[in-house]
């Protein structure tokens, strides 16, 4: 067939497209439904607090801290103290750095009323993803009118803003997640830090405690909250919903840290809200977001379903739902500011205007409000980078270390193999013939088969099918081109797969699943040629040839990096190759590894020669 031929057959479309925020129309948005329970508020009182217990326990050791030992919670704050400003009498603001994760400091700014005479109400003010962070002038504005009121306000950065822009790719949490450790972690810490700090304060009255947040900061507000009790007064602004309703909107989706690895194997973020209760509560969410969370959606999937939990608990009056309309966009401006200022006079009894203070004469510069961090500040990367040096496997040679070390891989990679795999033919003529092929009743594969004598090759790439045009003339014999989990027709946003993490399933698995079912369907009774171009597809076939090396007869692969390290030591882009980023896979397995796992099938890598496993 010439050239333009097997473009023809190859870049036929067997699919319909796609609407991914319609499961009718994307079956992994279907996949990730089905494996989401939406949460239930127990009916009565009895026995919630032993549950609730159980989940803040499961939540650290499960997510938040996965891969890292408890007593990292106990160690104390480790903080250094800089220059005051006095910018008006009432308050001063002091400058602090605290060590959040062991090696990266936090700048963070304490506005503190200059009158302490007892204890006073505390407020932690974490923001979200906006460049200018801690000095975003909304967020001024209200540590100034609390520090004006009487409370002591922490002001800190996220990571990733201002400060610590170098951190500003959060899917770079993929990178810690890879070692087998949580990335998420280090903003859980950052932010579990930011309150032990304030706590510390000797005019701290633990009595009263709250936190708030936009965005990000909403999110930074329920989490810590739901799993750190010491908060007494809770207000999240415009920062979560649960991901089942988050799938069916794009821009609710988030980044890594909103999407935590297995989160939803422990608690959506419904039950994360309701892990609130009984303590009092002001949800805040916005008519005409234009980021995400916008209120008519989170009324009904965080407020509703929570609600019955407070009226379980006699306090139902204790949860309220807010809507912001004015401006109604994404943000913390003066009506949800008022807000908050009527809901803590209430809560910590105190007697201030309901109406913002003056203090626009107060904001300070960016430059003005530097803290300043220590060099060598680590970042998400560099974190990652020590963690993978810190590796150790044990090598695979043994045909009993093989037989345990694929074992480890089917289990950290969560493969998924089809029970049932059916093809059903959807053109055939000229040598060439189109195939949809259904994995149980979860995935359709897309297949262009061609006919012919010899040997048979299933081929694939990064691209799709439409890509492999090159690699299928060169094959000899008939030829399987297939667009498996992630390509071609098959190919989904990198956040769809990010979610399916969240679900306790593993992209990868999925992915390698499918390169193993459409091989042992294309195969029939003899070996195939496996052939795969792109780093992803390339990493994936050698892992499904080291899991069942009988079902090939030789493995060509264009595009493989020699180690997953090099997706830290040259920072791939997570949301490229979704599927690498699998959680633990480097503690298990490297790209070496692999290869001596390969018994006698032959290995070509282009550009490097032919490798040969121990047995070649």
């Amino acid at each position: 067939m010439t050239h333009r031929q097997v473009q023809a057959a190859l870049s036929r479309r067997l699919l319909r497209r796609v609407n991914y925020e319609d499961p009718k129309r994307c079956q992994l948005h279907a996949y990730i439904l089905d494996h989401l329970d939406r949460w239930e508020a127990p009916k009565a009182r009895g026995g919630w607090e032993r549950r609730a217990s159980i989940t803040r326990s499961r939540l650290i050791d499960e997510v938040y801290l996965k891969g890292l030992p408890r007593s990292l919670l106990k160690k104390p704050v480790n903080a250094v103290w800089g220059k005051t400003i006095r910018v008006h009498p009432s308050y001063r603001i002091r400058k602090v750095r605290y060590e959040g994760y062991p090696g990266m400091w936090i700048p963070a700014l304490l506005y503190e009323p200059t009158k302490l005479r007892g204890k006073a109400p505390v407020v932690l003010n974490p923001n979200g993803h906006h460049a200018g962070g801690k000095t975003m002038d909304y967020k001024q504005a209200r540590c100034i009118n609390l520090a004006k009121r009487g409370m002591i306000a922490l002001n800190t950065e996220f990571i990733g803003m201002c400060e610590l822009s170098a951190d500003r790719d959060h899917q770079r949490i993929g990178h810690l997640d890879l070692c087998g450790v949580a990335g998420v972690s280090v903003f859980y810490l950052a932010m579990k830090r930011g309150l032990d700090l304030l706590l510390s304060h000797p005019k701290a009255d633990r009595d009263r405690v709250a936190m708030t947040g936009l965005s990000g900061g909403g999110w930074q507000t329920a989490v810590l909250s739901a799993i750190d009790e010491r908060i007494t007064t809770i207000i999240p602004v415009a920062g979560h919903s649960p991901v089942w309703q988050r799938v069916n909107c794009t821009g609710d989706i988030g980044d890594l840290e909103q999407n935590p690895v297995d989160l939803c194997t422990v608690a959506d973020y419904d039950q994360l809200t309701a892990l609130f209760a009984p303590r009092p509560t002001l949800m805040i969410y916005n008519l005409r977001d234009d980021c995400c969370f916008r209120s008519r959606r989170t009324y009904r999937s965080v407020y509703r379903p929570v609600k019955p939990v407070y009226e379980a608990l006699g306090v139902s009056d204790q949860f309220a739902f807010y809507e912001n309309r004015e401006p109604g966009t994404h943000n913390y401006e003066a009506d949800s500011r008022q807000q908050l200022y009527r809901f803590l006079n209430e809560q910590f009894e105190l007697d201030t205007p309901d109406e913002e203070l003056p203090f626009a004469d107060e904001l300070l510069s960016e430059r003005d409000l530097e803290v300043g961090l220590p060099d060598g500040n680590a970042t998400m990367l560099s974190l990652a980078s020590s963690t993978a040096r810190k590796i150790r496997r044990s090598p695979v040679r043994t045909d009993r270390a093989i037989r345990l070390k694929r074992k480890e891989i089917s289990d950290v990679i969560r493969l998924r193999r089809a029970k049932r795999v059916r093809a059903e033919t959807v053109r055939s003529g000229g040598g060439v013939k189109q195939v949809r092929l259904h994995q149980d009743k979860n995935w359709t594969i897309p297949i262009t088969e061609f006919a012919g004598g010899g040997g048979r090759s299933l081929v694939l790439a990064d691209g799709g099918r439409k890509a492999s045009v090159n690699r299928v003339r060169t094959q000899l014999g008939s030829v399987v081109a297939a667009d498996v989990f992630g390509t071609g027709e098959s190919w989904t946003p990198h956040h769809y797969q990010m979610t399916l993490s969240v679900t306790g399933e593993r992209p990868l698995g999925v992915l390698v699943g499918q390169v193993l079912d459409v091989a042992r369907w294309a195969g029939r009774s003899e070996k195939l040629h496996l052939d795969a171009t792109g780093p992803v597809v390339s990493f994936a076939a050698l892992c499904a040839a080291a899991l069942e090396p009988d079902r090939f007869k030789s493995l060509f692969v264009d595009g493989l990096n020699d180690s997953l390290r090099r997706l830290i030591d040259h920072p791939a882009n997570y949301n490229d190759c979704v599927s690498l980023f699998c959680f633990g896979l480097l503690k298990i397995v490297d790209v070496p590894d692999l290869i001596d796992m390969l018994d006698s099938v032959p290995m070509e890598w282009r550009n490097r020669g032919p490798v040969y496993s121990k047995a070649g």
